[in-house]
């Protein structure tokens, strides 16, 4: 199968968002030139996995002498909608890096189903500040999930949770602030 490749020397666009409820949802990052965007649809830990990136890649950046703590996360504009006609991959495989000689971060991902010595189909540079923000928002996206048990980790339902911590005797409710006895 031959993938289209997307490239862009500098991402004006750049958003990760999760769309549907708590539990059903699916999530994508968005990157491109307004007129010209790419939908990049990943699982949860994919996102979560390429904000930490960001942030650890942030903080490599600092031990080489570049100063990434006075850097003000600046988010780039919000794309009011995806276009209809906007590529869409399932990301099998993400990367970023940093450009030294333009200072920018750039982001790298492959389709599920291309071959791994394939060139990505989505490639793009962003600043700094745009690279910072998108760790943080990535961090909200990931958060508005269902609420986890403080005991035991697991995913409480909207019907609540069994803690296997009780012995399945106590079923927490997660309206309730304090912790199960």
């Amino acid at each position: 199968m031959v993938f289209e490749q997307h490239e862009f020397d500098r991402l004006e666009i750049l958003a990760a968002e999760a769309i549907g409820e708590p539990g059903q949802r699916r999530f994508r990052l968005i990157g491109g030139l307004p007129g010209s965007v790419v939908s990049l649809w990943m699982e949860k830990e994919q996102l979560q996995a390429l904000g930490l990136a960001i942030e650890q890649l942030l903080e490599q950046l600092q031990t080489t002498g570049v100063n990434t703590e006075d850097i003000d996360s600046v988010a780039m504009p919000a794309l009011e909608s995806t276009p209809p006609n906007a590529p869409e991959y399932q990301v099998g495989k993400m990367a970023i890096g940093y450009d030294e000689e333009e200072q920018v971060v750039a982001y790298f991902a492959h389709d599920i189903e291309q071959d791994s010595d394939a060139d990505p189909v989505f490639s793009g540079r962003a600043s700094l500040e745009a690279s910072k923000a998108l760790a943080e928002e990535i961090a909200e996206v990931v958060a508005a999930g269902r609420p986890r048990c403080p005991r035991c980790g697991a995913v409480i339902e909207p019907e609540g949770h069994v803690c296997p911590h009780d012995n399945g005797h106590l079923p927490w409710d997660p309206n309730i602030d304090s912790e199960p006895a």
